[in-house]
């Protein structure tokens, strides 16, 4: 299965016409791409952004580079994919210096789009971003690769044999972390860190849902979705909590970031009765401590079952678990002599 950091690779294969092609990409990437020469800081001469793409002010003739490329845009506009990709494929090959590229590589890219082939698509636009970094259509390009990470997380398929049958869920998570990567600290980033938090939260894996969410609050501290992150971070340590025979480190954490909710957010923690969360959590830590109690009695380590037995009276004096404390204490305490020695 094609992963996103397979794209060049595989669109060097896609595209490979003849052997000049391949060599000349081949030293374009051991170069780190410092050669390329038409690296446009914005619109060529001529042109002017408009919608997300770059349009002639004044039509170009039509056997121009310029021309044919004002008529990929014309196709386009009438939802002719397929002529576009026919187009864009021969005219990169020719000109591959034009200061147009830009536009051509979002054109190819749109074409797939429109076919209904999203995963191809992204060959042209991680082209565009690769090596066309100070374009006006980067940050365009960003959001159509967002717009295709949504998708894939959505149940987005590639074909396979003609069928829809691939999930891409990994290439979706990967194309928002370098969404967050190429655009750092945009609304565009806050809104792919966001994202990938609240998928790993909606299909229940919620140690990656911790850790994406804490990331999130790290990376955008001031953020929309700042107090959503904060909340389903106290929620994912909660979920992550197995029960009182494993680690009860989880619960701990969740009553910590609920307690800082509580002090932060008194509305927001009002509203998702906060208090009763505690609660909860108070008390699964009384009978986390009672079951380390019972565990000691069966292995008959009765002072050790004694401490824990004090440790529930200490802590947790409130709960059931600490009345059951008490009988135990009571049941193993040395009974009293009486009328002195025997």
């Amino acid at each position: 299965m094609y992963q996103l950091s397979d794209f060049r690779g595989h669109r060097i294969l896609r595209s490979a016409a003849s052997a000049c092609w391949l060599a000349a990409c081949c030293a374009l990437i051991c170069c780190g791409f410092a050669a390329w020469p038409s690296r446009a800081a914005a619109a060529p001469p001529g042109w002017i952004l408009q919608g997300n793409n770059w349009v002639p002010v004044v039509p170009p003739s039509p056997n121009t580079p310029a021309g044919q490329v004002a008529e990929m845009i014309h196709e386009l506009s009438r939802r002719q994919s397929l002529p576009v990709l026919k187009q864009a494929h021969k005219w990169l090959k020719l000109h591959r210096k034009n200061p147009l590229v830009p536009q051509v590589l979002l054109l190819q890219g749109d074409a797939h789009v429109l076919r209904g082939d999203k995963f191809s698509a992204l060959f042209s636009y991680e082209d565009l971003l690769d090596n066309f970094p100070t374009t006006d259509l980067y940050v365009p390009t960003l959001r159509r690769e967002y717009n295709i990470a949504v998708a894939f997380l959505k149940g987005y398929k590639r074909r396979f044999l003609g069928l829809r049958i691939l999930p891409v869920t990994h290439d979706a998570i990967r194309l928002l972390d370098r969404i967050q990567d190429r655009q750092r600290g945009s609304p565009l980033a806050e809104e792919a860190g966001i994202r990938v938090a609240d998928y790993y939260y909606k299909v229940g894996e919620f140690t990656q849902a911790l850790d994406a969410y804490s990331d999130f609050l790290k990376r955008y501290p001031y953020s929309q979705f700042a107090l959503k992150a904060q909340v389903r971070e106290a929620e994912a340590s909660l979920a992550n909590f197995r029960g009182v025979k494993f680690d009860i480190t989880p619960l701990r954490d969740a009553r910590t970031r609920f307690n800082m909710l509580s002090e932060t957010e008194p509305q927001t923690a009002e509203h998702l009765q906060v208090g009763a969360i505690e609660d909860r959590i108070y008390q699964l830590q009384g009978k986390k401590d009672l079951s380390i109690a019972h565990f000691y009695l069966r292995v008959d380590r009765k002072k050790a079952a004694m401490f824990y037995f004090r440790r529930i009276l200490a802590n947790w004096p409130d709960t059931r678990y600490a009345r059951s404390a008490r009988k135990w204490m009571r049941r193993l305490a040395p009974r009293r002599r009486r009328g002195g020695h025997r």
